[in-house]
């Protein structure tokens, strides 16, 4: 799981499509998602963990989570935030439980489990009081994720959702390549005058 946030670190752009099979309405949608990985001596490990009784002495670490518009990059909001902390299985670590500070579906601290298939696609299951999400996420590329997702009530299959997401560059980043792109074109004009 550490490897697959670090993997995941960045703004990605969130492509999503949503169906909502309990009143046949569909919506569509774009923000940005934006991952912060984090080692087991982050102070929100111990705080996480309490939220659910569980002892933070096997976490790995997390990754925090903003949803956020992509209008409005770098305005965070609380209200579409999660910190997610990792604790492997003792004898696999392709299985664990994450413990989550607040929930997708219900708005409270959550435990799911997870687990890795071989073609590393990674399946995420939460059972809240009510319901069960069930989330799977892999990547094309090292630039593009794939997540889908469904939220199961006692009458079956409520919601469905399909992202993809795009990695959006750093700002740093596209600045070195345009300099890069200036300093090209200015050898090209100077090959071209002598």
């Amino acid at each position: 799981m550490a490897d697959f946030f670090e993997a995941s670190r960045g703004t990605w752009l969130n492509r999503r499509s949503i169906h909502h099979l309990d009143h046949q309405d569909d919506e569509a949608a774009d923000s940005n998602l934006v991952i912060e990985p984090f080692a087991a001596d982050d102070h929100a490990v111990e705080k996480v963990c309490r939220t659910l009784n569980m002892s933070s002495s096997k976490a790995t670490g997390g990754a925090r989570f903003w949803w956020e518009s992509n209008l409005k990059h770098g305005v965070r909001n609380e209200d579409y935030a999660a910190v997610v902390v990792d604790i492997p299985s003792d004898d696999d670590n392709l299985h664990g439980l994450l413990v989550r500070d607040v929930g997708y579906v219900e708005k409270q601290p959550v435990l799911s489990t997870y687990q890795f298939a071989e073609d590393g696609v990674l399946t995420i299951t939460t059972r809240y009081d009510t319901n069960v999400g069930i989330e799977r996420c892999w990547f094309v590329t090292d630039q593009v994720r794939m997540r889908v997702s469904s939220v199961q009530y006692m009458g079956g299959v409520s919601m469905t959702t399909y992202c993809t997401e795009l990695r959006c560059h750093e700002e740093a980043d596209i600045q070195k390549l345009a300099e890069s792109a200036e300093a090209l074109a200015a050898q090209s004009t100077v090959g071209a005058l002598i």
